[in-house]
């Protein structure tokens, strides 16, 4: 587990680090996190730069990674609708899905424009703060949502994060009247997200799609046009995992086919 904790520490915004700060991310003393580091380079999952005196991930964990990127179902069902968003609107498209009280993003796509939200499959956000979030918690009971939120507490990520419970509830009825959920710079300041929820064969919320990018390109009008096509695609994806909506298309209908 120490070991595992230590590979943990390696993400896209942290792809090299040193002893001493593996040490003190992971709360372990130098002798012994030297001692695993060791072992991890020795296997091939860590690799050390002896001139920077750094430690990278290695190239044990490309098939590992592989073979997860292939079970992973429903991130590849929803691979060529995440690249139609990201076409259609000009914005980065993600699937997230909730674990353990928070939102990780297990698919993308980016634009092709250089002005776009960079973020990466792994990357953790709040629950209350996110649109992906927001949208599969408009999708629970209030009892489990309050129960996570108390769990994890409601931190304020920038001026416009909702950081009370009665709040959040009124946020709440909003996305379940509209379909879909808007991060109006709550996570991020400058940076406004719509998403919706994506349901199984038993309408249970499995995850969530969205569309990410610059506040000024998500005014009143374009935001709801961008909720339509989340929406639409939500409930794509949502008819290719057996989920039947109320009064909704067949689950070929919609935006074009991209198989």
């Amino acid at each position: 587990m120490r070991g595992l904790s230590l590979l943990a520490c390696f993400v896209p915004d942290t792809p090299e680090l040193t002893l001493a700060e593996l040490a003190q991310r992971t709360d372990l003393g130098k002798a012994t996190a030297f001692r695993l580091l060791t072992s991890l380079v020795e296997t091939g999952f860590l690799r050390r730069d002896p001139e920077r005196n750094t430690y990278q991930v290695g190239p044990a964990v490309l098939p590992i990674a592989s073979s997860f990127q292939q079970s992973t179902t429903l991130a590849a069902l929803a691979d060529p609708h995440l690249r139609w968003l990201a076409e259609h609107t000009g914005q980065t498209a993600t699937l997230a899905q909730l674990d353990d009280g928070t939102t990780v993003n297990i698919g993308l796509a980016y634009p092709d424009r250089p002005l776009r939200r960079m973020t990466y499959v792994g990357e953790r956000l709040p629950l209350h703060s996110t649109s992906t979030g927001k949208a599969i918690a408009a999708a629970m009971r209030d009892e489990e949502i309050a129960a996570i939120l108390e769990l994890k507490g409601m931190p304020a990520n920038s001026e416009n994060t909702i950081t009370e419970w009665s709040a959040f509830q009124v946020e709440i009825e909003k996305i379940r009247a509209t379909g879909y959920a808007i991060d109006d710079e709550e996570a991020m300041a400058g940076l406004r997200c719509v998403g919706a929820v994506i349901r199984d064969y038993t309408s249970r919320p499995v995850a969530a799609v969205s569309v990410a990018g610059p506040s000024g390109e998500f005014g009143e009008e374009a935001a709801v046009g961008l909720g339509e096509n989340v929406t639409s695609v939500a409930i794509k994806i949502s008819g290719e995992l057996g989920y039947c909506a109320p009064d909704a298309a067949p689950a070929g209908a919609g935006h074009e086919s991209h198989d």
